[in-house]
């Protein structure tokens, strides 16, 4: 990979000040994604995160040695193995549904939180006396500023720096690489054999659009499951699902009016291994990375980084 310069102290100092971050002399405060006026004194030392993208970005700024509890879905962080390998000599707190007496057992003094999926945890978990950091990122801008935060908050703002600049360079790189297609693929993407598919409006939907792919359901919100007639009559180029569906462009023409798509016609049925799918749905340090693999995948050509 070709070197490239961090971001500036100028620009860090400036993105601080916009994402309202607060430096004193009593602690170090910042506004949260659920709009929480956060402040830490000192540096935390017994932390807990409770969904798999906290914990990507825990594990990514250095902070293995003071994280005493995560979510045991540590199978989701395989499309990063140093990071599963570190994850899992870590404490789980629960899959799902997390342990509140677990958080109570192992002592925390902050906690990172999805605060959109997990806003009734929020205030459990604060009422315990620990401070809780909210995460809400709904785009990758929302996720960068996510890792500054935590990354000031916890003492390792250099290197939370330092993964926003990589971040930054790599979805220059690939916006070069979309802007010289000569026309974009579109693409039904699938997460289930039951055909459940996304709009734009959702961290994978705006994955598929950044990785130069036009999502033949961006009319639809969130996720919602798509008739054999729809797949048919919106003909993608691409079928993107992943390889323990079942699913194939042999298994698709046994379905009614799929010989007939492009897609199928044409054998272009995408099979993402374990992992890939996970990290387009993570909002976390490693999202770029997953996008770029899938311009890859979809492409067949490289990201020049």
């Amino acid at each position: 990979m070709k070197s490239f310069s961090r971001i500036s102290t100028v620009a860090i100092l400036t993105l601080l000040l916009s994402f309202g971050f607060v430096f004193g002399a009593y602690g170090r405060t910042v506004v949260d994604g659920l709009g929480r006026k956060v402040t830490v004194e000192g540096t935390p030392d017994r932390i807990i995160t409770t969904i798999v993208s906290t914990t990507e970005i825990a594990l990514d700024l250095g902070l293995s040695d003071r994280l005493v509890g995560i979510t045991s879905l540590t199978q989701y962080l395989s499309y990063v193995p140093e990071l599963q390998k570190q994850a899992e000599k870590i404490e789980g707190i629960g899959e799902f549904t997390i342990s509140m007496e677990k958080i109570v057992e192992l002592n925390p003094d902050f906690a990172i939180v999805d605060g959109s999926a997990q806003k009734d945890m929020v205030d459990k978990i604060s009422d315990m006396g620990i401070t809780v950091f909210a995460t809400t990122a709904d785009d990758i801008e929302e996720v960068k500023r996510d890792i500054l935060e935590i990354g000031y908050l916890t003492g390792t703002l250099e290197r939370a720096q330092e993964i926003v600049a990589e971040m930054e360079y790599k979805e220059m790189m690939l916006d070069n690489a979309v802007a010289r297609l000569e026309e974009r693929k579109t693409v039904f993407y699938t997460v289930s054999k039951q055909m459940y598919t996304t709009g734009d409006n959702t961290f994978v939907g705006r994955a598929l659009d950044l990785a130069g792919l036009e999502n033949v359901f961006s009319d639809i919100s969130g996720w919602k499951p798509a008739s054999n007639e729809e797949i048919v009559n919106r003909n993608p180029d691409l079928i993107i699902a992943t390889e323990d569906m079942g699913l194939d462009a042999s298994t698709l023409k046994d379905r009614p009016g799929f010989k007939g798509v492009k897609a199928v016609k044409e054998g272009n049925v995408l099979l993402l291994p374990r992992g890939a799918d996970s990290n387009l749905n993570q909002p976390a340090t490693k999202i770029i990375d997953g996008i770029i693999n899938l311009f890859e995948m979809a492409y067949d050509r490289e990201v020049e980084l």
